[in-house]
């Protein structure tokens, strides 16, 4: 038999066997806004699947069972052990005529949702010296005033990139800016957690697998004609193809953002396909909580 007759002979029994057997066990790399899942198969990743409504909520790990038919890839559902019901420890039930020695009587037996309160006393009534408590500030949330990407010393458009790959081999540095609205939104007030949200193109580049955003802080209210410069520096998660993630802002790097020592923030990385990572147009936003 010739080596194509071989080849050939292979490429049937491949398509035999996955038509015999055409469901496989995948784990979830990441989600996509749109609803879709990408899937990590070995060391491949697959974009982009389709998935059952049954499957519901999904999760970035999660180990699912896949089909593939005519039309490409589906998730069916996800694979799960058994259900392990918790058990409550036995209550110790006594019953008997005489007063039991070492208890306390009960005053009085509460029930709420299954659980049993038993009051022993009257405890203390609030005094008027105990001050009343003061109400934590309402979240903020702040969208952007603008953002720019810079290629070559200068500004070149208002995509957000970071890196370089061959068909654009020209690093690319980007910012999110706020005017002086992080740190209006801050005045007076103690910053509990800062985040903002990032969000990967499902356009294919780079890589398919998770790029890590190399976020920055800057100190421009608005977009200058020549790249910014980005200090503070710290790697977010890795984020699949259309991804989208609420990236929790360093203690440090927040209270610089929260006091006006830096206005906005910023991604940038060198070359390499693994740290090429294009964003949507409608992310960036900031989102602050306080704890007082």
């Amino acid at each position: 038999m010739s080596e194509a007759e071989n080849d050939l002979a292979a490429l049937v029994r491949t398509e035999v066997e996955r038509q015999m057997n055409p469901y496989q066990i995948m784990v979830v790399d990441s989600l996509q806004e749109s609803g879709t899942v990408n899937l990590r198969w070995g060391e491949a990743i697959i974009n982009d699947v389709s998935a059952n409504q049954a499957y519901n909520p999904r999760a970035e790990g999660d180990v699912v069972l896949v089909l593939q038919h005519s039309a490409g890839w589906r998730v069916m559902d996800k694979i799960g052990g058994p259900v392990e019901v918790e058990v409550p420890d036995p209550v110790d039930l006594t019953f008997g005529t005489p007063a039991p020695s070492g208890y306390t009587q009960a005053s009085v037996v509460w029930v709420k949702d299954g659980a049993i309160y038993v009051q022993t006393g009257e405890g203390p009534a609030p005094g008027p010296e105990d001050p009343p408590k003061a109400s934590r500030p309402k979240p903020v949330s702040l969208d952007t005033s603008s953002q720019a990407g810079y290629r070559s010393g200068r500004k070149d458009g208002s995509r957000v990139a970071q890196g370089a790959w061959p068909s654009y081999p020209h690093p690319y540095t980007s910012i999110w800016t706020y005017g002086t609205r992080i740190e209006s939104a801050c005045q007076g007030k103690t910053v509990d957690k800062m985040q903002i949200r990032v969000a990967r193109t499902s356009k294919y580049h780079g890589v398919s697998g998770k790029v890590r955003p190399k976020l920055a802080l800057h100190d421009e209210t608005s977009p200058p004609a020549k790249t910014p410069k980005l200090s503070n520096r710290w790697d977010g998660p890795g984020l699949g193809m259309g991804d989208s993630k609420w990236i929790t802002i360093p203690d440090s790097q927040a209270a610089r953002l929260a006091s006006g020592a830096s206005r906005g923030v910023g991604i940038g990385a060198g070359t390499g396909k693994s740290n090429y990572l294009i964003a949507t147009a409608g992310c960036g936003q900031i989102k602050i909580t306080f704890k007082s």
